[in-house]
């Protein structure tokens, strides 16, 4: 049995006499039904068109015709429920059965279909697939002898006991088990009639006015304790569209705030200002404009754990939007749903964001699957995102890290000029940091540390390996700032940091001291050297080398303070998080970056809240000095969100929100 990994998965219930999906049954109709058994957390939806294109072309390449999907699919109302996979996968649920699985291979730029033990045991039943014989065990990778005259590239795998496994063709006279079946459940009788749309609206009334009344009281009554102004954020998708029009039907109006990274495709900017418009509702973009843009030739590419362009292109816009908006505070409603991730499960449906405290967020539809969301959506036929139509999954920045090569392929089939765009940046990257062109075509630059997912993706390309040093070295010295850490020693508790240039020029010297005095920290000159002292620690800079104390984990902190301080004299991207959240409204921009105003508190919170402290000093420039890659995740470490939290508790920044 699956290992239970999500804190809270969702059911969906399936009616065997009219073939349908039911998303709650009526009182006394539970023993009628059952649960259809789909991977955790269970969040499955409709299919679309291109859904279905997908499964037919699949089905053809693997068996050479369109046998399985006409007896399986074509005519029936499917469900795709996401599993875990290395790039994207699909159970397929047809007649209440998952009858089988649709990947995206990326090695050969496909789609391509397995069947489960369901789908194998009918389709061997109904002769739809041609078989092997095998006497004994078999395992998975094990390779069959076998001169089976077949145009096939898979074929059952058949033993004493039925079918017991899939195989896939090598050549005409062998073929290699890739799945065995462990689990062996029947699939369930039902009336496999089929149904369409309307059949199952009709038959999910009942559910669908549930969830929409429950959804509705819950806002009236947070409204009612909390009465503020209500604000939807609106991201162009199915979530928040289904949380706008809910917020209209309890309480009458609200504004719609739309976050603009600069990276969203253009149907999405065209799909908010229509629903916006067509509801009457007055719109407010937190515009990021173009930062990521210019920001890109600073960090270089971001990564699942290098995730500096939301701080920039969300964090900050959002943050300078609704409080010049909304500065008395909110009642922001937000279409967060439980299965979308597993932070989101263990979310409660009212929180505050600790960045934007004086908006109080609220999920009307928390406990939401996508099924649930879907047939809400058609019944009440709102005006969703065509891209979903296109066949994207996930909407928002189309350079996201977090997209699966499957969704790029989309990007890239249906905006060939702005996926041309983010490929000449990659490509240009690619060539600094010598990489090879897989590095691109697998989605290697997805992650910046040596991450497993990574590793395992990296072991197709022959010759290659992880340098992940190189990398970092490499993404340093071509950035805008150009600074890298280049030979590193490490003796009786000292490290001695050599760079590639003066690490304080001339110009850049007088802000240097105003931010080191900024942290309290005592700065002085012993002839041509820098010198940084606190309590514990020493460090010492002269010309392209730094000497630092390494005993503690003070010594670490400090070090990394000065190092903070250093790489955004060089790197700022002007993104004004540093403005934003100053409690006492003391720093400004110059061209090396922000410089507190004296007298200044030492707050520290223009420091951790920068991007280049967070984010390229923790994740690139730390872990070269260290040697260590997960350096950032250390115990003594201070995040920025943590320092803003300790200072409202203490009362030096005011809650916002109260």
């Amino acid at each position: 049995m699956m290992r239970k990994i999500w804190p809270k998965t969702t059911k969906i219930y399936w009616d065997p006499d009219y073939d349908v999906p039911v998303i709650k049954p009526k009182q006394g109709e539970e023993d009628l039904l059952y649960v259809l058994k789909l991977t955790e957390p269970g969040d499955a939806r409709p299919a679309f068109q291109r859904d279905l294109e997908k499964l037919y072309n699949a089905i053809r390449y693997e068996y050479g015709s369109d046998r399985i999907f006409n007896e399986f699919f074509r005519g029936k109302f499917l469900l795709f429920n996401k599993v875990p996979h290395w790039d994207q996968m699909w159970e397929i649920v047809a007649s209440g059965n998952v009858l089988g699985q649709l990947y995206y291979d990326p090695f050969r730029e496909l789609w391509r279909f397995r069947l489960t033990y369901a789908g194998a045991y009918l389709a061997d039943q109904l002769g739809l697939v041609d078989s092997v014989y095998v006497h004994g065990k078999i395992y998975p990778k094990m390779r069959l002898k076998h001169s089976l005259s077949t145009s096939s590239r898979q074929v059952l795998v058949k033993g004493i006991r039925g079918v017991i496994g899939l195989a896939e063709r090598i050549d005409d006279n062998e073929f290699i088990v890739v799945k065995f079946y462990k689990e062996r459940r029947l699939p369930v009788e039902t009336s496999n009639k089929g149904s369409d749309l309307w059949s199952v609206l009709k038959h999910n009334s009942y559910g669908i006015e549930f969830y929409e009344d429950k959804a509705i009281r819950f806002l009236r009554k947070v409204y009612q304790h909390h009465p503020m102004k209500p604000v939807v954020s609106y991201s162009g998708g199915k979530d928040s569209l289904t949380a706008l029009h809910l917020t209209i039907k309890a309480l009458g109006e609200a504004d719609v705030l739309f976050n603009d990274t600069g990276i969203e495709l253009p149907e999405t900017i065209k799909n908010v200002d229509y629903v916006a418009e067509k509801y009457g509702l007055k719109l407010f973009k937190a515009s990021a404009g173009d930062i990521f843009w210019k920001a890109v030739w600073i960090f270089g590419p971001p990564g699942k754990d290098y995730r500096w362009c939301c701080k920039v292109t969300k964090l900050v816009p959002i943050a300078r939007t609704t409080r010049k908006v909304w500065p008395s505070g909110a009642l922001n409603i937000v279409g967060q749903r439980a299965f979308e991730s597993i932070d989101r499960a263990r979310s409660p449906s009212i929180w505050r964001n600790r960045w934007v405290p004086h908006l109080l967020s609220v999920s009307p539809i928390q406990d939401w699957n996508q099924l649930i969301e879907w047939l809400y959506i058609y019944r009440e036929k709102l005006p969703y995102n065509k891209l979903y139509d296109q066949g994207f999954e996930r909407l928002g920045c189309y350079v996201c890290p977090s997209s699966t090569l499957a969704e790029f392929r989309e990007v890239e089939r249906n905006y060939p000029e702005h996926w041309e765009k983010w490929i000449r940046v990659l490509e240009w990257w690619r060539k600094r940091l010598e990489q090879p062109y897989e590095w691109i075509k697998y989605g290697l630059w997805r992650w910046l540390t040596p991450a497993v997912a990574k590793q395992r993706l990296a072991h197709h390309i022959p010759g290659y390996t992880i340098d992940w040093r190189k990398e970092y070295v490499y993404r340093l010295l071509n950035s805008t700032i150009n600074l890298a850490p280049l030979k590193v020693e490490k003796e009786n508790g000292y490290i001695r940091t050599v760079f590639n240039r003066e690490i304080i020029t001339g110009e850049a010297q007088l802000e240097f001291y105003n931010n080191i005095r900024m942290l309290k920290k005592s700065i002085y000159r012993e002839n041509n050297t820098i010198v940084i002292e606190t309590r514990d620690t020493r460090i010492e800079i002269e010309g392209k080398m730094l000497r630092s104390n390494m005993k503690t984990a003070e010594n670490l902190e400090d070090l990394a303070d000065v190092l903070k301080i250093i790489y955004r004299l060089y790197g700022c991207a002007r993104c004004g998080s540093c403005v934003l959240w100053c409690p006492y409204s003391l720093v400004r921009l110059t061209r090396y970056g922000p410089l507190p105003n004296i007298p200044c508190p030492g707050c520290r919170i223009c420091l951790e809240v920068c991007p280049i402290s967070e984010v390229l000093v923790e994740k690139v420039v730390l872990p070269l000095i260290t040697g260590d890659p997960g350096i950032w995740k250390r115990p003594s470490r201070r995040h920025g969100v943590e320092v803003l939290e300790s200072f409202r508790m203490a009362g030096v920044i005011p809650d916002e929100g109260d």
